[in-house]
């Protein structure tokens, strides 16, 4: 018998989530179950799709791909004891990834689950990079005497007003970037700030420029996460003539002033861990390393035709 792979109708929906959630406590098992259907059938069909694979009419498997936004999505490892079944599941969602045109599919992963890791890079998800994961409790806050000396000024996000500048700034800050630069070359400026759009709850309501002089020096995109109390920075980029002057600092120390002004808990951030340049000034201004994940991920350049166009 073959296995197949096929989306999860309505009806077939509960019995992929008991089959999820097999190995919780019967406590919590249903109130788990609810809350993840709940999750799916809000989203829609074109956002989260469950998929199933059988063999012989029996349920095997169950994956789970997310589409976060017109240009990303995230998958979950195949839930399933066999490696045959992970291996259709995974090739699924490669397949589905490949004909939707987005810049990236990725999943993020334990460093220690190298047998998980070497199945998703065997299915098309090799690994791209390890983020650093880090936090800064919003105390000893720095000070912005820097900026206030040198008279930077931030210039918050208006779409109608200041868009291209932001997208050109977003592609000046790409070049020579040290942060996962193989995703500078799979996507336009565009899709990396719609990208960006769909973190946390906040929209574009935290994003800013720095200028002086009427030179742009700068970008720093924050989301709130409300139920967390928490801001996260979701990009933070210098042009690269500006590099080496310290306003990346400043603009972070900027940021943790805001969120500290909007009474945060915290403010997080994810980082190349390469990125050796950077994670050592984010421990000088406070942040304190939290964990690492292993990013496993599918790249538009492996399928360069497909060009998507963010409306």
């Amino acid at each position: 018998m073959s296995i197949t792979v096929s989306l999860a109708s309505l009806n077939e929906q509960p019995e992929a989530s008991a089959f999820i959630f097999s190995d919780v406590a019967e406590t919590e098992r249903q109130l788990q179950m609810q809350d993840f259907l709940k999750t799916i059938n809000d989203g829609g069909a074109d956002q989260y799709q469950i998929l199933i694979a059988r063999e012989a009419g029996n349920l095997l498997g169950v994956g789970v791909l997310i589409f976060t936004d017109s240009t990303t999505a995230c998958l979950w490892p195949p839930f399933t004891q066999r490696s045959d079944c992970a291996d259709a599941i995974l090739q699924e969602m490669a397949q589905r990834i490949d004909r939707s045109g987005i810049s990236i599919g990725q999943s993020l992963l334990d460093p220690n689950q190298l047998n998980l890791r070497r199945q998703l890079t065997q299915n098309g998800f090799p690994h791209l990079t390890n983020l650093l994961f880090m936090r800064h409790p919003l105390t000893n806050l720095p000070e912005l005497t820097f900026l206030q000396e040198q008279q930077i000024e931030p210039v918050r996000f208006d779409p109608a007003q200041n868009r291209q500048r932001f997208l050109k700034l977003i592609d000046q800050t790409h070049q020579s970037s040290h942060d996962c630069p193989a995703l500078n070359q799979i996507r336009s400026a565009e899709e990396s700030l719609e990208s960006h759009r769909s973190s946390g709850d906040s929209d574009q309501l935290y994003w800013y420029l720095f200028q002086k002089e009427g030179i742009d020096l700068g970008i720093i995109l924050l989301s709130e996460h409300q139920d967390d109390q928490i801001w996260e920075v979701v990009y933070m980029g210098v042009a690269p003539e500006q590099r080496g002057n310290g306003f990346g600092a400043d603009m972070i120390r900027f940021g943790l002033r805001e969120a500290a002004a909007h009474d945060q808990s915290a403010m997080i951030l994810a980082v190349d861990y390469k990125n050796s340049y950077a994670i050592k000034i984010y421990e000088q201004l406070g942040f304190v390393r939290q964990n690492t994940l292993s990013v496993h991920a599918r790249l538009r350049s492996q399928f360069p035709e497909k060009k998507p166009e963010i409306n």
